[in-house]
């Protein structure tokens, strides 16, 4: 494979830049740390020109030093999460690869990038069956019934919605869990107080669980294991922080409900 070509300073910061956006965006939508300082660090050695690149992300921000005929270009970048995205993730891996393959013109690059982050996410309906379904099936698993199953579909499609209503505003990720953890517990409250049939203990466990920072620390114990121990410590104590927020959304109503109850 025949690698690309700058022509000048210019050409290669817009390349290194390039590369450093990609790994930003795949940190944003939730990739791996690793994932993303491999892509930036294949993106610029597939320059020739483009040598000694050196790349070390955190979840908050990318810095890269590269050296240009001589010349050292260092650059910096923030990062600011906006979930997961699977989809937006897939994308800049095949991106990535088709660049590194002298696929694209650096305009065309840049063009599909912006295309890239206007990937919306699944439509809200669809988002609210599939966390409803996925709640009322772990409502199941635990132990509840089959007259559980259906509230807590219906607690996890309102989770999903309040979580997506939510991720439109900057608030931080300890308030939206904590948010979206006191709602589930209130309408699982609401339902148990109706009838005797529905378990609440069943209905919020199955609904917190679209929370659960599985995920989180999936990929910060991956960091570890790569040898990134600071971004994975930084996720690791991410995700205890969301489950302190869950602990403590649902505590607060239970207490409450104490209080009321007598």
């Amino acid at each position: 494979m025949e690698k690309l070509h700058v022509n000048d300073l210019n050409e290669a910061k817009n390349v290194i830049n390039l590369a450093m956006i990609t790994g930003q965006m795949l940190i944003k939508n939730g990739a791996e740390i690793y994932r993303a300082e491999d892509t930036i660090e294949r993106m610029c050695a597939g320059v020739e020109e483009i040598r000694e690149v050196e790349v070390f992300g955190l979840s908050s921000a990318i810095f890269v030093s590269a050296q240009y005929t001589g010349e050292t270009i260092t650059m910096f970048k923030d990062i600011e999460s906006q979930g997961v995205h699977l989809s937006r993730i897939d994308a800049l891996n095949s991106f990535s690869r088709r660049f590194v393959a002298g696929e694209f013109s650096l305009e065309d690059a840049k063009k599909e990038l912006l295309s890239i982050s206007t990937l919306e996410k699944c439509p809200i309906p669809m988002a609210m069956f599939f966390t409803g379904l996925c709640s009322a099936s772990f409502a199941i698993m635990f132990g509840g019934d089959w007259i559980d199953f259906g509230y807590t579909f219906f607690v996890g499609a309102i989770l999903s919605f309040c979580m997506r209503f939510t991720s439109r505003y900057s608030i931080s990720f300890f308030t939206e869990s904590f948010i979206g953890t006191m709602v589930v517990s209130i309408l699982a409250l609401i339902g148990a107080s109706a009838t005797d049939r529905l378990h609440m203990d069943m209905i919020i466990i199955g609904s917190i669980m679209p929370l659960v920072p599985g995920m989180q620390i999936t990929n910060s114990l991956r960091d570890i294991i790569s040898g990134d121990f600071l971004s994975g410590m930084i996720g690791i104590t991410k995700g205890i922080f969301v489950a302190l927020a869950i602990a403590l959304g649902v505590g607060l109503i239970l207490n409450v409900q104490k209080i009321i109850g007598g």
